[in-house]
């Protein structure tokens, strides 16, 4: 089994709740992990959720380059939802 088909089979939902939880209750969020496919390359799975307005989304972007720098353009999109929250989504 690789690093991928674990993270995808075990770590993903509970990935998935966690994100839950932090949209419902409006806490930033910034989780990366790193891992391998079946030929070995590198691979990253990040999540970022930026907060409230009390949290700078700026500062999550800013990690997310040191975590990832881009190789190429990204593209940062924040959706506004109906109850107020936002979701910043990096198109990469």
């Amino acid at each position: 089994m690789t690093k991928e088909n674990l993270y995808d089979e075990q770590i993903s939902p509970l990935v998935q709740k966690i994100i839950a939880i932090c949209r419902e209750h409006e806490i930033a969020l910034l989780l990366s992990a790193q891992l391998e496919d079946d030929d070995k390359r590198e691979l990253f799975c990040t999540t970022i959720l930026p907060g409230t307005d009390e949290v700078s989304c700026e500062k999550f972007v800013q990690a997310l380059n040191i975590i990832r720098p881009p190789s190429r353009p990204v593209m940062y999109l924040t959706t506004t939802h109906a109850n107020s929250s936002q979701t910043l989504t990096a198109i990469i």
